[in-house]
């Protein structure tokens, strides 16, 4: 993404403002516009934070941003190491350079909504690991308990300007994520029609056979390889989403337009190390069908 440059944007605002008034021209709006536009892209944004995190006593607020980077770090591992084919970011620093930290979560950008659904995943994989009492978090899940997450997605326009990430996607992410008090996955209605367009819908990610399929998907398949394809949820011929659904619940109203919201529920069968019994289900987001808090 390339990030809007201070004296580059000045430049432009003077030439486009203060030198045609001077000149007693109209002010060249299409050229502040054009300049802008270049600076700006769609990105998928995925929301996510500790519920009830202001509850917490001061102890275990203090530890959960340590246990949060702990679970955000082993989820980029997790995903370079088996998802890569759907990922753009190919190293640790590619994920923290596109990511607003917000301590007990964040908002991670990302290209396209499947690689947040990806992300998403695993990172959910990962707290219920934590909330069995898994050995790779047994310290610190004898002193802060439980926790409960609620995820939101959406694919709209992002900025960059002094390293720092603005724009719609960001701001209706946040909005979305704050009127849910049910620890959902909560999706915009943007996001829907990228996965309709895409990939018929969201609910396709469920019948997924790489080996079959992804020659055939546009934005799969200039990459796949069946001898190099590699890939933990949607192997070549094993899809571990166990079942996937998704209702609209909603609507939020912004500046501009209104916003459908759609609650996404997905199952996948995990193993792990860490337990006697690896096997396990991740559950992201639930079927509570109520609508969004006022």
């Amino acid at each position: 993404m390339k990030e809007l440059n201070d004296k580059e944007l000045d430049q432009i605002l003077q030439e486009s403002v203060s030198d045609r008034i001077k000149s007693r021209k109209q002010i060249n709006k299409p050229n502040i516009e054009n300049f802008l536009q270049e600076h700006i892209e769609t990105q998928a944004v995925l929301g996510f934070d500790i519920y009830q995190y202001s509850q917490f006593d001061s102890i275990r607020q203090t530890l959960v941003p340590h246990l949060f980077k702990k679970l955000y770090y082993l989820s980029i591992k997790n995903c370079l190491k088996n998802e890569s084919f759907f990922l753009e970011y190919k190293t640790q620093s590619d994920f923290e350079n596109r990511f607003i930290d917000t301590g007990d979560g964040g908002f991670q950008l990302f290209n396209t909504p499947i690689e947040a659904l990806i992300f998403a995943i695993y990172f959910q994989a990962n707290i219920v690991r934590y909330n069995s009492g898994n050995e790779l978090h047994t310290d610190l899940h004898h002193l802060i308990g439980e926790i409960s997450l609620r995820y939101s997605l959406t694919y709209d326009n992002v900025y960059c300007y002094k390293k720092n990430y603005y724009g719609p996607a960001i701001i209706n992410c946040a909005r979305i994520m704050s009127k849910d008090k049910l620890n959902r996955f909560l999706l915009d209605n943007n996001t829907i029609t990228w996965f309709n367009s895409e990939l018929n819908s969201i609910e396709t990610c469920l019948l997924f056979e790489a080996e079959k399929d992804f020659p055939d998907i546009p934005i799969f398949k200039t990459k796949f390889d069946k001898e190099t394809y590699s890939s933990i949820l949607f192997g070549l011929n094993k899809n571990l989403i166990q079942c996937l659904d998704v209702l609209k619940i909603g609507e939020i109203k912004s500046k501009l337009n209104t916003i459908s919201i759609y609650s996404l529920h997905i199952q996948v069968a995990f193993k792990s190390k860490g337990k006697a019994l690896m096997k396990f289900i991740m559950t992201l987001g639930n079927l509570n069908s109520s609508g969004l808090s006022e």
